[in-house]
């Protein structure tokens, strides 16, 4: 109801589309409350264009109000009265495409005292704002969002983290096994990526590619898609390790006797620029050894471009012998001077033991 000089005047009603308080006011409200409850956000809604971070969320939030309800009267010195509001909230899950939970709040607010601020619209953004903090209150929504912060979520590793105990493929490998064990690891962003170590379904890539997100798409070689959690990252190393939804698949085997010579063949393996162009082979040698920035690289001429990030280098026999991590450009022009991290380390830092197999530290060379 409202009125003019706190007199009942009639109902409020209004058509869809022309109700004065904006989705943008009501985004902020939400917003600001999940920043104060500590929830994870990403994004910034006072951007003016899209904010690359929000292609890193794994869930999304909607809600459709479907009572509003106002009585509110005016006079010279303001407003005063209360608003109440019904939301009906849906949780979508973006990796899994599907609606993953429902639930309603309510929120009431009321005020005596006359308010001169925000007009109509500050009753019921107010109503609003308590809708919002039962949702967060509720205790579906929180286990939800929160599923993943404990153990098991990606973490900077460090040598008090214990070793993950995994299968170790066949001995014997060939460029076949190394294709059919190679990955696309799909990103809001772009791809990236990546290859199956063990027939457990644990894929490595690199840090950079799967960034902040704790579950990604993975495009297996046969072209279906699967779900992974990120179960551990080192940014400094750049490394991430992936656990498949699956198991019993392909997996490549790694070169544990001893590391390639300089001028050896060595094959890249990834989806370079186009995540349809995956499963992409290319040829170099191994151009040289390099320590930069504290860590080395195995430095090759192979051809790489964005989107193989993550993917696997491996020797003539399907060995993987490092995994692709940066190169130079001038112009945009890559030079033919890529840097790939030795196998051994990754495995290293990233803590994990394949059966039997302890992986030889490649020296400089």
């Amino acid at each position: 109801m409202g009125g003019l000089a706190c007199v009942p005047h009639g109902r409020l009603t209004w058509h869809a589309g022309q109700v004065t308080v904006t989705d943008d006011e009501f985004t902020g409200v939400f917003h600001d409350e999940l920043q104060k409850a500590n929830y994870p956000v990403v994004g910034n809604q006072d951007n003016l264009f899209p904010d690359p971070s929000e292609s890193s969320a794994e869930l999304m939030v909607g809600g459709r109000i479907d009572k509003l309800n106002a009585n509110i009267c005016s006079n010279v010195s303001g407003m005063k009265g209360g608003a109440f509001i019904h939301v009906d909230w849906e949780i979508y899950d973006v990796i899994a495409r599907k609606v993953v939970y429902k639930t309603a709040t309510e929120g009431s607010y009321k005020t005596e005292k006359n308010s001169q601020s925000g007009g109509v619209p500050e009753f019921m953004t107010n109503a609003f704002d308590i809708a919002v903090q039962n949702l967060l209150a509720d205790e579906g929504f929180h286990a939800l969002v929160t599923r993943k912060e404990g153990a098991g979520s990606a973490t900077a590793v460090q040598a008090v983290l214990p070793i993950i105990e995994m299968r170790a493929p066949p001995a014997i490998s060939s460029m076949g096994d190394a294709r059919a064990a190679s990955v696309t690891v799909l990103t809001g962003t772009g791809h990236g990526s990546g290859f199956i170590i063990s027939p457990d379904g644990y894929v490595i890539t690199n840090q950079h590619v799967v960034q902040e997100a704790r579950a990604v798409k993975v495009r297996l070689a046969t072209q279906r898609e699967v779900v992974g959690e990120v179960v551990r990252t080192d940014a400094a190393r750049d490394v991430a390790l992936i656990k498949l939804a699956e198991s019993n698949l392909p997996a490549v085997s790694i070169r544990s006797a001893d590391a390639p010579e300089v001028g050896d063949e060595v094959f890249a393996i990834g989806a370079p620029l186009l995540d349809k162009l995956d499963v992409t082979v290319t040829r170099g040698i191994v151009s040289a050894y390099r320590d930069t920035r504290g860590f080395k690289f195995i430095q090759s001429d192979v051809s790489v471009h964005p989107g193989s990030s993550g993917g696997p280098l491996v020797d003539k026999s399907g060995l993987v012998v490092g995994v692709c991590d940066w190169g130079m450009q001038t112009g945009g022009v890559n030079e033919s001077l890529n840097f790939f991290i030795p196998i051994a380390d990754a495995v290293t830092r990233l803590q994990i033991h394949l059966g039997n197999t302890k992986p030889t530290v490649l020296s400089t060379r």
